[in-house]
């Protein structure tokens, strides 16, 4: 079996998302497609899929024109898509969410479901992707890695020959990749032919057989994965070589005067008697395991945890956030970690998400005119790719949608900045621009907590790095200590 797509175009309005492009997925096969936010990537598996419907070119699969009317038709006939945003319904049980769109098949005449059949046939998947996960598990308790799986599970129930898992891992930890890409193996043992996509080339040469770059809506090259190297992979996506680190050069610190301190502050089952400072004009980074402390650290400064105990100095005067508005106008924004959840409104526009957080008027009314300002400065200085500001956010890449979550909390001018993993699902290439953003921001002085799941990004961006383990600081590496990743590790776990 293989399914072949090739000559595919795709415009929207005047944007060229795929331009003449093609691939080949074969049984029993990796197939990654990697490259740039805005190559084409996920829009040539949404045109695969129907999810979009492409202007011209064909897919085949088994040698058939292959043309479904939409995803579910598609899922139906061989061909099933993953999306990067989580889909499980956390309110409705494991199985449940597995045939959330086909529970009827499971009623009987009287329109009362069969849950043993629902159940058994739930747990049948999961099982065969060895998951060890039961349809019995509580879902608030399991990880987003789980999470996916279930997703996934949910493509299965459909049988399909080809599965098209489109950055399934953007939003997952160390540990839960891990888990994931095991079940990816397990299945592309059982013949599956999977597409994936991915930034991170870790995970690419981990479990590819076969490597296609796409740039600017085009296929550029296609690599066996044992015949290239991941700064070839790289050079093909950004048409040139990257050479040295991704990272800005290191800032001189002089001593700074002090912008923020937390003392003995402790929240029931969250934090335990936290203590540190923040410099004017530092990143201090902060790692650790999933519920060690640092959200929980991000959610307190921006009013949405109130401490139990301790105290919290801004600016030399006692600072209690009681709202995430309050800890705006206190000058304290926060970049969140999920942009499409908790970052953007995607069916609003560029420029309104733009101008959300700090919307100019005149009296009770809006200010136009500011706003289309502040939309011009913020597209201009982050590189924003668009060819309308008016469009919808969701029209962008995730990169480009990333890029206008951080505009959105730039406008509120901060003087404390907040970023919860900046820079997950991105490319190499978006990844360096906000690093060259966050590195002139902090050179004018603006101080930043970055959380990062990203080891070497926190190596390469902080000042000091703050290791969290069971809710509490464990460690603080001082500049001049200069820690690798496996001494951070050992300090996290």
């Amino acid at each position: 079996m293989e399914l072949i797509a090739r000559q595919i175009n795709k415009r929207f309005g005047a944007t060229v998302a795929l331009k003449d492009a093609g691939l080949k997925l074969k049984c029993g096969q990796v197939h990654a497609l990697v490259g740039e936010n805005g190559a084409g990537k996920s829009t040539l598996f949404k045109v695969i899929s129907a999810v979009h419907q492409k202007d011209s070119g064909e897919v085949l699969l088994d040698g058939k024109v292959f043309k479904p009317a939409n995803l579910l038709d598609s899922s139906k006939s061989g061909v099933a898509l993953v999306f990067q945003e989580s889909t499980v319904d956390p309110y409705v049980s494991i199985s449940e969410n597995i045939f959330i769109d086909r529970l009827r098949e499971f009623k009987n005449k009287l329109g009362i479901i069969n849950w043993k059949r629902l159940k058994a046939e739930a747990q049948s998947i999961l099982d065969t992707m060895e998951a060890g996960i039961s349809v019995d598990d509580n879902i608030w308790d399991l990880d987003l890695g789980q999470w996916k799986i279930i997703e996934i599970a949910r493509a299965l129930s459909y049988h399909p020959q080809v599965l098209l898992l489109d950055e399934s891992t953007a939003f997952l930890n160390t540990k839960e990749v891990e888990s994931f890409l095991y079940v990816v193996n397990k299945l592309k043992t059982q013949g599956l032919a999977i597409g994936f996509v991915s930034h991170h080339l870790n995970e690419v040469f981990k479990i590819a057989d076969v490597i296609t770059v796409m740039r600017d809506g085009e296929v550029i090259v296609e690599f066996n994965i044992g015949d290239v190297t991941s700064d070839q992979i790289e050079a093909a996506m950004v048409g040139r070589e990257i050479g040295g680190t991704i990272y800005p050069e290191r800032r001189k610190q002089n001593a700074r005067p002090e912008v923020l301190s937390i003392e003995n502050v402790s929240i029931k089952n969250k934090l335990n008697t936290v203590n540190f400072k923040l410099y004017e004009g530092e990143v201090l980074g902060i790692g650790g395991l999933k519920g060690a402390g640092g959200e929980e650290i991000l959610r307190m400064l921006y009013g949405d945890l109130k401490p139990d105990a301790g105290k919290i100095t801004l600016f030399e005067k006692t600072y209690v956030p009681v709202s995430v508005n309050d800890a705006l106008g206190r000058k304290i924004a926060m970049v969140p970690g999920e942009r499409t959840l908790e970052g953007l409104i995607t069916e609003f526009s560029i420029s309104d998400n733009l101008i959300m957080a700090s919307m100019p008027r005149k009296g009770l009314l809006r200010d136009k005119k500011s706003e289309a300002k502040t939309t011009e400065k913020y597209v201009e200085k982050l590189l924003i790719k668009t060819n309308n500001p008016q469009l919808r956010a969701n029209s962008l890449s995730g990169g480009n949608m990333q890029k206008v979550v951080i505009g959105k909390f730039l406008a509120t001018h901060p003087k404390v900045f907040l970023l919860n993993n900046p820079t997950r699902g991105i490319d190499i290439n978006a990844r360096q621009e906000i690093y060259a953003l966050i590195d002139g921001l902090v050179r004018e002085g603006l101080s930043v907590i970055l959380l990062s799941e990203d080891l070497l990004e926190l190596i390469g961006m902080s000042d000091r790095i703050m290791i969290m383990k069971n809710k509490k600081i464990n460690k603080i590496f001082k500049r001049d200590e200069n820690p690798q990743e496996e001494d951070i590790i050992c300090y996290m776990i």
